[in-house]
This record gives structure tokens, sequence and C-alpha cells, in this order.
């Protein structure tokens, strides 16, 4: 881990240039260029409002109208968009990037970071609307009645950012390795992304989950499974919360969500960036 964040350190200007490259080619030829970072979560938000919200009513509060339930959803959206992009394109970037990495000079574990940089500026590009639509609906909801627009809690947004970016590039480290090594990993990612995204909070309140109980079937046993145990094995959820309470509520993150997901991400980060580097080597004969 150390000897990765030192070649980081070291080419840091490598990934920022790569950052802007891939910030330019999003969009290039585009008219509309980086708004398009506002429209599709706005997109992804207005298909899962009519399937969450008016099909199957959820509200994320007893008195929660629509425009709030809206906003609530947003800000999971941005942070998850953020996250399952990255692991899907860091998953194939050794592959895409095989005339580089195949170069020996190459430092290969700056593409995942540059990936992870370039979705948390697109991410960052779309919370200036949650904070604005926020602000506009806090006077009718009584969840969001003490929130401001700029509040003390907004000190930790660099902190979220950090450790999601340390999170996901972890992960990002190992599926990369692994794709390399064996390539149907990529379709198993996308597979993966969209299982995790519906076991995650962000169309729905979490007390869905912990709430929820299936009768045991078998006649030896009597009770119920419950599902709250997919929050506590969740990463995603801890960091969306988090994000929730300093966006829309105005307040300290948990910390003790704060707290496990920071030891979650440096170790993930350690074992994944380990792993990469064990696996370096053979990345241009792999490839």
């Amino acid at each position: 881990m150390l000897a990765t964040l030192r070649s980081l350190f070291k080419h840091r200007r490598l990934v920022r240039n790569f950052v802007m490259r891939d910030l330019r080619a999003r969009y290039v030829g585009s008219t509309m260029g980086f708004f398009w970072s506002v429209i599709f979560p706005i997109v992804n938000l207005f298909v899962f409002m009519f399937v969450f919200r008016l099909l199957l009513n959820t509200r994320f509060g007893a008195d929660m109208g629509p425009k709030q339930t809206a906003i609530f959803m947003l800000a999971g959206i941005l942070v998850w968009s953020a996250f399952a992009e990255t692991l899907s394109r860091a998953t194939n970037c050794l592959v895409e990037n095989a005339n580089l990495v195949q170069k020996v000079v190459f430092p290969s574990e700056i593409l995942p970071v540059n990936l992870a940089l370039s979705s948390v500026v697109n991410m960052l590009i779309g919370l200036p609307i949650v904070l604005i639509g926020n602000w506009v609906v806090k006077e009718t909801d009584a969840v969001l009645a003490h929130s401001n627009l700029l509040a003390w809690s907004m000190i930790c947004i660099p902190l979220l950012l950090l450790l999601q970016v340390t999170f996901t590039v972890g992960l990002g480290y190992l599926l990369a390795a692994f794709n390399a090594l064996w390539r149907d990993t990529y379709h198993l990612v996308g597979v993966g992304v969209q299982v995790w995204m519906f076991c995650t909070p962000i169309f729905y309140p979490k007390e869905f989950v912990l709430n929820a109980k299936v009768p045991k079937t078998d006649f030896q046993e009597d009770g119920f499974y419950t599902f709250g145990w997919l929050l506590e094995v969740n990463p995603m959820h801890w960091l969306i919360e988090s994000w929730r309470r300093v966006l829309l509520k105005g307040q300290w993150p948990e910390w003790q969500l704060l707290l496990r997901f920071g030891a979650v991400a440096v170790v993930v980060f350690a074992v994944g960036s380990t792993f990469f580097n064990r696996q370096k080597r053979t990345f241009p004969d792999l490839l």
C-alpha cells in the first residue's frame, strides 16, 4: 500500500493530466458538455421515482411528499452513480489501456485512481442541484425543516470524498487485476453492481430492510428470516447514509458508521493495492 501511495504521489501530475483528459473526452463534441453530468442522474431519478414513489408509494418519512422523496433519491443516485461508474470502468481499465500498460515505464496504478477522481468530479457537479433543491423544499417537510443550504456539517464533505475514493480505488485495483487474469470478471461486476444497488437503500428507506421478514418454511423451525444484516455488511449504505445526513439534514454523520466505513476503506485499499502490485509484472504478458 505504501509503495502505491508513493507512486501516486510521484506521478501526481500524470494523474491530474489523465483526469483532465478523461473529463474532456467524456463529452467531446457535445453541445451541452458537462451539463450531461446533471442530466443523467435526473433522468434516472424520474425513472426510479415513477417505480418506487408513484407505483410503490415509497417514502423516506411519514410526512414526506414527492419532492422531498426526490431529493433523498437524487442524493443517493449521485453517490452511487460515481461509485458504480468507477467500478465498471476500473475493472476493464488495464485491457482498454493495454498499449500503455505494456510499456515498462508506465505506472499502471494511476488508471483506477484517474477514473475514480473523474467520476467524483462529475458527482460534485450534481451536488449543488441536491443542495438547492433541498433548500427550496425544506420548509414543507419536518425531516428537512432544520436544514440549511450551507451547514457546519458541510466541512465533512472532503472527508467523505476521501473515504469514498479510497474505498472505490481499492475495489478498482482488485477488480482490474482479476480482470487481467480472468476476463469474465468484467461481466460479473456488471451483474454484481446491479444486485448491490438494489440491496442498498437508495430508492427506499432503510426501514424497509429492517422491517422485512419472511416466514421460515422448515416445519422444525419457528420464526422469520430477517434482512437487517444486509445493512450491517453494506459499506455503501454507511456512505450514502452519511452523505444524506450531511447534505440533506444539516447534521453530522453518524460517527460509528463513518469510522466503520473508514476502516473498511483503508483495508480494501491496502488489500487491493497489494494484490495489484504483486500481479503488476504479469500484466504486459496477460494483455
